[in-house]
């Protein structure tokens, strides 16, 4: 065991950056003990990281990562959830990148699979014909043809791979599920982000600023989600720079009642990906409400409305126009008239 590392996790005060530095590469050291991986992961899980700590932790990881550049002018929007929360919805995320994209906002989401849920952002795209998962070839091409990207997580971060086994045999949430979101790879200048409870949507915004994201915002709904609910109230916290501003979204303000009726939980891959063809295509119901909201989240984020029930709107029209399906349409396109699996 590395007794340093594991003594230092142990003491409460604060980590400082080379504190920090050294837990986390230790942790994706490959020549690391599975057993001292495990008690790090441990030993993480049981403090209460302050924002200050978990930039660091994010800045480490960010160093580690294979970046995936984007021009100059562009101002890109990553969208993206946390995964663990103790009521798993639809892919809303994934889905309203291809809304916010349509809309004209260029998006480059990070996402992985599913942990522990029914399908996590990668499993869905690669059940809608997407070969995100195979090299960084795909993401690069759908960019340069649409201005939009998905990047498969454990592609841009091999570092982490060593830690994969570890996180398995806990089955428990980790450090890695809170950085996730916090290490997009590309420069993005925007981002909204889920989180499983109102605390760490709180810190992921203030985390984001620290981090250099021009604006952000995380949030995190009253009936348990890591998205913006079309049930209940969503609590927001959105930063620019350093400054942090609370806020709470009603989606009976916003959303028609068609929006808001149904289920919009977890769906398995298949499932998933059909739900997602019918919403895209313009079906009704609680899982377009969602979408509508985090679509509206992200444009106005982006600047491309001033206010939210400006993105509803917005959101609503880019759906009921098909703009979004044949984004699809388009990138199984690109899937299939080249060969994206090749890293050029």
């Amino acid at each position: 065991m590395r007794r340093p590392v594991l003594d230092r996790l142990l003491d409460p005060t604060p980590l400082g950056p080379a504190d920090v530095r050294s837990t986390f590469e230790t942790l994706v050291e490959p020549t690391t003990a599975e057993l001292t991986r495990a008690a790090i992961l441990v030993a993480i899980a049981g403090r209460r990281l302050t924002a200050a700590e978990l930039a660091d932790f994010a800045r480490a990881m960010r160093r580690r990562a294979r970046p995936f550049s984007l021009p100059a002018a562009d101002r890109a929007i990553d969208l993206c959830g946390s995964g663990g929360a103790r009521t798993p919805s639809f892919n809303v995320s994934t889905v309203s990148a291809f809304v916010v994209a349509a809309a004209g906002v260029p998006v480059v989401k990070h996402g992985n699979r599913s942990a522990s849920g029914l399908c996590g952002s990668s499993d869905l795209l690669e059940a809608l014909g997407l070969p995100v998962t195979r090299a960084p070839g795909f993401a690069r091409a759908t960019y340069r043809a649409r201005r939009i990207a998905f990047l498969h997580a454990p592609l841009y971060h091999p570092a982490t791979k060593a830690v994969g086994p570890a996180r398995r045999a806990l089955g428990i949430p980790t450090i890695f599920n809170r950085l996730g979101p916090l290490c997009n790879p590309a420069p993005v200048r925007y981002q909204v982000s889920g989180a499983t409870t109102p605390a760490r949507a709180r810190d992921c915004a203030d985390v984001l600023g620290r981090l250099g994201i021009e604006r952000a915002l995380a949030m995190s709904s009253e009936d348990g989600c890591d998205e913006f609910s079309p049930k209940s109230r969503t609590r927001t916290f959105e930063s620019r720079g350093r400054r942090l501003r609370v806020g709470r979204t009603d989606p009976a303000a916003l959303l028609t009642p068609s929006e808001r009726r149904g289920g919009w939980g977890a769906l398995p891959p298949v499932a998933a990906a059909r739900a997602a063809e019918r919403l895209l295509k313009g079906a009704e119901g609680a899982r377009r409400g969602a979408v509508v909201l985090t679509s509206a989240a992200a444009l106005r984020l982006a600047g491309r409305v001033a206010t939210l029930a400006e993105g509803t709107a917005l959101a609503r029209a880019t759906l009921d126009s098909g703009d979004p399906a044949a984004l699809l349409e388009d990138l199984r396109g690109v899937a299939s008239s080249s060969s994206p699996e090749r890293d050029t």
